[in-house]
């Protein structure tokens, strides 16, 4: 090739697997090459699906695009064998390699379009399970962190002018009250208002764990919520031995309910007793204890014991009869159900949603990144190391305002705005090909 070298990546954008359609991206500067020999009757009129020798194909024009680079994304049927010549196909042309994990979204931040904060969010986007984390995420695309970052950083600037300033006019340090208030009111209290904002992303989902006496309607309550047929069911106690996960969709989020083996105050044989203590290893990581009790007979030996464990109770066959005092445990929360029927099951699922996903409209946006709170955890350090230099009966104004500098330069690598390859490498090779 002469001149400048034709580079482009491309890869697939939706997960491999038969489906009605899938995606194709291809992003960089030999995107015109790519469809001058592999789509030659598209006319690559910007933002306009084409179709095109049986699959939809859209250009996106530099610096309009995700990447900010020349963009093409293909939409083929979703046979992985089309997906896959398509790719090879596209692979053939000069200059044309796959892309690596995250590449695409590296791209973005490396061409302006995204800061590091905002493309971090695109990996909380893709993780997030429930619609309080999805909210954030969006917020943190947005720009919300990013732009209180940079007005943070901007307030440190303007500090540590005034005292480089100071240092050339030492004799004269009437200024530095006035940025030793603003270090100790304004700058420390919101990096330590932004540190108090941090949560961990869960990767795993929250864990509701159902127990209770043999033959309770542990299984039965669970296919109930669900609205499948996914445990087996049987009036033979002991059916379940092993735990079982199943996810269950609240409105707010998903959560994984656990269906345990029966709790009885004796073991029948080696087996059970294995069981039962599965049964309790399962509960100390739970999120939530779900009792169930038949209610149509009476309370079991193990009852006492059991409630003593809960977080919820759950009634169950209460079309049947009810034999157990209801009042019996004010301070839990309690459910009557009749599963076959669908009767209760609805108020329970109200109620676990609001348990794991409790309303807060005020919030504000949280941090989910150990990498910013690191960073913010540095900055605190040297502002606090500056304060302790100012409040000194000499002030030391010229070593103060090398710890702002440093303060401010941790506050910039939140965003990206000073960076390192192999930071980079680490977070954007968490991300799937394609993203």
């Amino acid at each position: 090739m002469t001149g400048k070298e034709t580079t482009a990546i491309v890869a697939p954008a939706t997960p491999s697997g038969t489906s009605a359609i899938a995606v194709v991206r291809v992003s960089g500067s030999a995107v015109k090459a790519v469809c001058k020999t592999v789509l030659p009757n598209f006319k690559m009129q910007p933002r306009v699906a084409s179709l095109v020798d049986n699959l939809i194909a859209i250009y996106f024009p530099a610096p309009n695009s995700y990447t900010g680079e020349d963009v093409l994304e293909l939409f083929p049927h979703g046979n992985p064998f089309i997906v896959r010549k398509l790719i090879e196909t596209i692979c053939k042309v000069p200059g044309v390699r796959l892309a690596e994990r995250g590449e695409f979204t590296q791209r973005a931040f490396l061409n302006g379009k995204l800061d590091l904060t905002q493309a971090e969010a695109v990996g909380a986007l893709l993780s997030a399970n429930n619609s309080k984390s999805l909210s954030n995420a969006l917020r943190l695309l947005n720009g919300e962190i990013s732009g209180e970052i940079k007005a943070l950083a901007e307030s440190i600037k303007e500090a540590s002018a005034s005292l480089e300033l100071e240092v050339d006019f030492a004799e004269d340090i009437a200024g530095e009250t006035k940025c030793g208030d603003l270090l100790e009111h304004k700058i420390l209290r919101h990096l330590q208002n932004l540190k108090k904002r941090f949560k961990a992303a869960q990767s795993d989902l929250p864990k509701a764990v159902i127990f209770g006496a043999p033959n309770a309607g542990k299984s039965s309550l669970i296919n109930a919520l669900v609205k499948e047929n996914r445990l087996l069911v049987s009036e033979t106690p002991g059916t379940t031995r092993d735990f079982v996960e199943v996810p269950l969709h609240l409105p707010s989020g998903d959560i994984l309910l656990i269906d345990t083996a029966g709790f009885a105050n004796k073991a029948q044989n080696e087996i059970d007793a294995m069981a039962m203590q599965k049964s309790k290893e399962i509960l100390e990581k739970a999120n939530l204890k779900m009792l169930v009790i038949d209610a149509s007979i009476p309370l079991p030996d193990e009852f006492e014991k059991l409630i003593c464990m809960a977080d919820l109770a759950v009634w169950t066959h209460t079309d049947i009869s009810c034999k157990f005092i209801y009042e019996k445990n004010p301070n839990l929360g309690n459910f009557k159900v009749a599963s076959p029927k669908g009767e209760g099951i609805e108020e329970l699922k109200k109620a676990l949603d609001n348990i794991f996903f409790p309303k807060d409209e005020t919030e504000e946006v949280w941090l989910t990144s150990e990498r910013q709170i690191a960073c913010i955890e540095k900055a605190e350090e040297c502002a606090l190391r500056a304060l302790e230099l100012l409040k000194q009966t000499e002030p030391a104004i010229e070593l103060a305002a090398f710890e702002m500098r440093e303060a401010r330069n941790a506050l910039c690598s939140i965003i990206g705005e000073i960076s390192d390859e192999s930071i980079l490498n680490s977070i954007f090779s968490g991300y799937c090909i394609g993203k």
